[in-house]
């Protein structure tokens, strides 16, 4: 990430030299050119961070030059040095049909030895997204101490009261450490490098509404820490996302756990029993093909799934497979794969939820046991004759991953790759902005070779 200006601390002063005498002297070696120091340069810091819950990617300018690119949600461009002076500062959303458009812009007159965080928050949908402007002083960091400053960026939530303790610390009797309100920055505040626990209540309340669990704040270390939405999984309002002077890590409440939800994709297979970690009562009951059980939030960590008819439990088709969970992440797992080959297997893939109000998001998936590898195609009509495939070569098990979609009415047609024989489809679909779709092709128990399973805003409210 670059300015057109320049970013180091020194230009160089190229030196003088002298090509040849006419003459010798005992005083040639006085002859020599003075030496001409380096001239310094005035100098700031500026870091950028997306704090737009329903805000696509964002490209950040700085007098009509780049500054930083594909800055997604919960980013943070780190801390770049920049010439004192003034900036004209812009940030183009990216659009689905790969155009931008400015949104936000600001003047900014960096002053020497300043630090400026500019975050992006609020919402586009209801039209308050905007730019929060926090200055501090460069200034060096005690010995055996961090820095810590706090930004309520979340529009939803009013007052808070923030408690920044020990780990395990009562704080029924403990005044908070500060007290913000939306769009409220704390001061800069320096405390003894260890382990933390930052918990988040209303004012004047001691019900935790987020619990960051143990943190730990190292010696020197610089933590701009913002009280963000939370689009991931869990029941907290809200995430912290802790920007650093080189990236950013997110915080999301101990307690998010993650959130799963099963698809049976097997269409020789009956109606099916899920079980976790080895639990005698299923969690999930009586799954028909192409049923969807919706999300569930379940611990982190390492966990076991069995699949037993549920006709008869003693029929197992997926015994105890392991698979592992992250904290405040989504997942679909889909059972896929032929009951009469013998051939069951779970198939995990990680889910976007997040809503964008510029967009749509649209996963295809490919689920169907007896398809070859395939070419999707996301048309306006149904004729493809001319048209070029949005996905190609998918094979089985194979996901597309979020699409941003701008939104509207297609034609979804899936073709045997590399030809326009079309075996699933076409199949008309209607895209909003803020919507998230998902289609995954699976075998047809009835006409045809292929169907499809819709998920998401095509069959529930998200």
């Amino acid at each position: 990430m670059t300015f057109s200006t320049p970013l180091t601390r020194y230009f160089s002063v190229a030196a003088i030299s002298v090509l040849g005498l006419t003459a010798c002297s005992d005083d040639d070696d006085n002859n020599q050119p003075t030496p001409v120091p380096p001239i310094e340069v005035a100098e700031a810091e500026i870091r950028v961070i997306h704090a737009g819950s329903d805000a696509p990617l964002v490209n950040v300018l700085a007098n009509g030059g780049s500054f930083v690119d594909d800055v997604d949600y919960a980013m943070s461009s780190g801390l770049a040095t920049v010439t004192a002076g003034s900036y004209s500062v812009a940030v183009d959303a990216q659009l689905a049909d790969g155009t931008t458009t400015t949104v936000l812009t600001a003047e900014l007159d960096a002053a020497e030895d300043m630090e400026y965080t500019a975050v992006a928050l609020g919402s586009v949908a209801d039209d308050t997204l905007m730019l929060k402007l926090i200055e501090n002083p460069e200034q060096d960091i005690a010995e055996n101490y961090a820095r810590v400053q706090v930004l309520h960026a979340s529009p939803a939530l009013g007052l808070v009261d923030v408690y920044v303790t020990e780990p395990g610390a009562d704080i029924s009797m403990m005044d908070p450490t500060l007290s913000a309100n939306y769009m409220d920055a704390s001061p800069q505040l320096e405390v003894p490098a260890a382990d933390y626990q930052i918990r988040i209540t209303a004012s004047g309340a001691k019900d935790v509404v987020f619990d960051s669990g143990t943190v730990p704040l190292a010696d020197d270390g610089d933590y701009f820490i913002s009280a963000i939405p939370n689009t991931w999984s869990g029941a907290s309002p809200v995430a912290l996302l802790v920007a650093l002077p080189e990236g950013q890590l997110l915080l999301n409440d101990k307690s998010s756990g993650s959130d799963i939800r099963v698809i049976h994709a097997v269409a020789d297979a009956p109606a099916v029993d899920v079980f976790l970690d080895g639990n005698s009562t299923a969690a999930i009951s009586n799954l028909m093909f192409k049923g969807i059980a919706g999300y569930v939030n379940i611990p982190e960590g390492e966990h076991t799934a069995t699949v037993a008819a549920s006709a008869d439990n003693s029929v197992v088709v997926i015994d105890k497979a392991p698979f592992e969970l992250d904290l405040g992440a989504s997942y679909s797992i889909f059972a896929t794969g032929s009951l009469s080959d013998n051939d069951i297997q779970p198939w995990i893939i990680m889910e976007q939820p997040r809503m964008v109000a510029t967009e749509a998001k649209l996963t295809v998936s490919h689920t169907a046991y007896s398809a070859p590898e395939v070419d999707v195609y996301l048309t306006a009509t149904s004729d493809i004759s001319d048209a070029t495939p949005v996905l190609t070569d998918v094979p089985f098990r194979e996901t597309s991953g979020s699409l941003s979609v701008a939104a509207g009415d297609y034609v979804v047609s899936v073709t045997v790759a590399d030809t326009k024989t079309v075996a699933i489809g076409p199949l008309p679909i209607t895209l909003e902005n803020g919507g998230v779709y998902g289609v995954a092709a699976v075998d047809s128990t009835t006409s045809g070779a292929f169907d499809v399973i819709l998920l998401d805003d095509f069959v529930m409210a998200k």
